[in-house]
């Protein structure tokens, strides 16, 4: 108990520093990370060199050296979700074409709203209530420790988004009476050794991905969005949505899991340095 009350202490103290001194933290923790501890480098270098045959050992340096600067801006970014204001996120989070979000929204139906582990994907879910008019969910895992878990769902729901546990999803959605929702998926996580029933090309590799958005998009009559996520400076983010699929009912098996898996590798293959390259994504390849 103490711990936590310690660790949250420390957190909205960091909370409160105003955005120049966070960067400067992430600054240093980036510097830590890469020169110090090098964490995961193993991993990060692996996955880089896989996922980009063509590029030599100096543009794989300068990537990772990258990485570590978008990894630890997200970490700090973590810390100020403690204290930050609707304003301003409202200032640092930009939907470009909304559109895509009102016509689905006016034809009374809900979507899939699919992104990846690029740029700070914890302030989109968290912030994506606040550009759009549907009524959003997204799943999470819960943690071990009470108190922490409900810190975290606290702050992933302060701006409106609605959480619900993996194994609940099904249930969940199939029975949510909300005619118009929007689901956040991440399009990225590798299913577990037990749970592998499709694998695609992903990145020159043979990769396992979840069906979770080509099953649950044709039970629950569900449009499907890809998203992709751009940090216009340090700080501020703009996404837009590309509807990848209005309907999903008459497509042949795996095309729309092919399909999403397509728009992140291309969205990743833009922008290397803003992926999760530290995650051990292809364990099970």
């Amino acid at each position: 108990m103490i711990g936590y009350y310690l660790a949250l202490a420390f957190g909205r103290l960091l909370s409160y520093m105003p955005f120049f001194l966070l960067y400067r933290l992430s600054d240093f923790l980036a510097w830590l990370m890469s020169k110090v501890l090098k964490y995961r480098q193993e991993v990060i270098d692996g996955n880089l060199k896989r996922s980009f045959p063509e590029k030599d050992e100096a543009e794989i340096k300068g990537i990772r050296r990258r990485f570590y600067r978008n990894f630890s801006d997200i970490l700090v970014e973590s810390f100020k979700s403690l204290s930050v204001s609707e304003k301003t996120m409202r200032k640092r989070f930009v939907l470009r074409n909304p559109e895509v979000f009102q016509n689905i929204y006016d034809q009374n139906r809900g979507l899939i709203m699919v992104m990846g582990h690029h740029t700070n994907f914890e302030w989109t879910a968290m912030s994506i209530p606040l550009v759009v008019p549907q009524n959003c969910f997204a799943v999470y895992h819960p943690l071990k420790n009470p108190r922490f878990n409900k810190l975290i769902v606290k702050i992933r729901e302060q701006f409106g988004l609605k959480l619900f546990k993996m194994e609940d999803t099904y249930p969940f959605m199939l029975n949510n009476s909300d005619p118009r929702p929007l689901y956040v998926f991440m399009a990225d996580q590798s299913p577990h050794r037990g749970k592998i029933k499709y694998r695609t090309q992903f990145l020159h590799q043979d990769t396992p991905v979840h069906l979770g958005v080509e099953n649950l998009s044709r039970k629950c009559d569900l449009a499907v969005v890809f998203i992709d996520i751009h940090r216009v400076k340090r700080g501020y983010y703009e996404i837009e949505g590309h509807l990848l699929f209005e309907n999903t009912q008459d497509r042949e098996p795996h095309v729309v899991t092919d399909t999403h898996v397509k728009a992140l590798e291309k969205l990743i293959q833009s922008d290397p340095p803003n992926w999760l390259w530290s995650h051990k994504r292809w364990k099970y390849a």
